[in-house]
């Protein structure tokens, strides 16, 4: 069991006692003691959803790393980072799955550009970051 796991099921477990004991306080009519123990519950349930998150996401890193052990070709995760957002597909972190992939190629249609067209498709791809190409 994960850490994470643990923490997830003891906040629900906590929670779900927390509102039978507010039941319990609210039929022998202790009104105010009822709510303010079942002001709690919500919190409790928002932190077990975050830990049950992290633990899926541990889950699926641990999976991620066994793959090309075994021979397989893995797929970055999705997201692979907090960065993954703004990256365009690019390695940006220690922690980024995207780091193993070998960068993808530069698209080449040149079978279907003439002899000055070629060329000019060859010192545009020459030379990326340049920005007057």
């Amino acid at each position: 069991m994960n850490r994470d796991f643990a923490v997830a099921y003891t906040c629900c477990t906590i929670a779900f006692l927390e509102l039978a004991v507010a039941t319990w306080l609210a039929t022998a009519d202790q009104w105010w003691t009822a709510a303010f123990t079942a002001c709690t519950a919500p919190s409790l349930l928002l932190l077990a959803a975050l830990a049950r998150r992290a633990y899926r996401r541990a889950r699926a890193e641990a999976k991620h790393a066994e793959q090309p052990a075994c021979g397989e070709a893995a797929a970055p995760l999705v997201p692979c980072c907090s960065l993954w957002a703004h990256s365009d597909g690019q390695a940006h972190g220690l922690g980024c799955t995207r780091a193993f992939l070998p960068p993808p190629l530069p698209r080449r249609d040149t079978h279907s550009l003439d002899e000055p067209g070629a060329a000019a498709f060859d010192d545009i791809t020459r030379q990326p970051d340049d920005p007057t190409a």
